[in-house]
């Protein structure tokens, strides 16, 4: 049992780097549906980014439908 301990430590560096090298890079895309309070939390707190940036001066209103956002 320990000799396959030994081994399992010494393998376990080269299998992460070969599972890290052969994932894909691609964004894993959410499958499932956010639950009603994650996504009250996610609005409250992109709401209050937002009115953040106004207040910065980060956002700028060019007309009633276009704004700039100046990211940073």
């Amino acid at each position: 049992m320990n000799d396959l301990n030994q081994w399992i430590t010494e393998q376990k560096p080269k299998a992460e780097q070969q599972i890290v090298r052969n994932r894909n890079s691609a964004k894993i895309i959410r499958t499932r549906q956010r639950d009603k309070e994650e996504e009250v939390i996610l609005d409250k707190l992109c709401m209050e980014k937002w009115k953040r940036a106004e207040q910065e001066g980060k956002i700028k209103y060019l007309s009633k439908r276009k704004w700039f956002y100046d990211f940073d």
